[in-house]
């Protein structure tokens, strides 16, 4: 797996994710959660090219609205 989780030296809640391979930084100063939730959804992208994430629910209402006579 080539992303990993980094703490930012003097941040309390602060975690990098970066592609140890070509070593890009994709979150600079996230909470510990939130960078799992990342590395989670950069796997999915990476392992699965038809990955597409939940709509939330709003967008979705958007979509199947039916015009107004």
């Amino acid at each position: 797996m080539p992303y990993k989780t980094i703490k930012v030296k003097g941040k309390y809640n602060c975690y990098r994710v970066i592609n140890t391979q070509t070593k890009k930084i994709f979150s600079k100063c996230s909470t510990r959660k939130n960078a799992n939730k990342q590395m989670k959804l950069l796997r999915a992208i990476q392992f699965n090219k038809n990955f597409v994430p939940n709509i939330n629910s709003r967008t979705r209402k958007n979509i199947t609205k039916k015009p107004k006579k």
